[in-house]
């Protein structure tokens, strides 16, 4: 995949997320693509307006594809994240089988609070460890519209601290 489809996903990513946070959500948004290039699941982030510890935009996402595609095997789907995914939904991702993950900004460009993981590592070096298939491992590369996926986070914590 090239840089300009990159982009382009990844600000499908973004409208996701604009469309989270318009609904009182948190300003995160994934989009998940096929293997023709058509986009067969969205979610935003809607921990605070559900009330559901689990309602990340990347588990909306799956979800909704793997109702989309009648099936949780999602192998050979690429996920855009607009953030660094949190080890739950890198698990669902390898869970469901998808193979490649970009995602905008990574951990250190927002707000501590969001993550709970503590250490020096990230995505890129979890996903060596998430098996998909015999001998498979996940890949995961980060850093797309990295500046415009930080700033849809600036001051989370002003604006979410009651609702996420």
């Amino acid at each position: 995949m090239n840089n300009q489809q990159l982009q382009r996903y990844m600000k499908l990513a973004i409208q996701e997320a604009r469309g989270a946070s318009d609904k009182g959500g948190v300003t995160i948004g994934a989009i998940l693509v096929n293997k023709q290039g058509e986009v067969i699941g969205r979610g935003g982030s809607m921990v605070g307006p559900t009330h559901d510890p689990t309602a990340h935009a990347e588990i909306n996402c799956i979800r909704q594809a793997s109702k989309s595609a009648g099936s949780s095997d999602l192998y050979g789907m690429i996920l855009f994240s607009t953030l660094e995914p949190c080890h739950m939904c890198l698990s669902a991702a390898a869970w469901a089988r998808i193979g490649t993950v970009y995602f905008g900004a990574y951990r250190k460009d927002v707000d501590e609070s969001l993550f709970d993981i503590k250490g020096d590592f990230g995505d890129e070096q979890e996903a060596a460890r998430m098996n998909l298939r015999e001998n498979e491992v996940m890949e995961v590369h980060g850093g797309i519209c990295e500046d415009e996926c930080a700033e849809l986070l600036t001051g989370y914590h002003e604006r979410y601290k009651h609702t996420s």
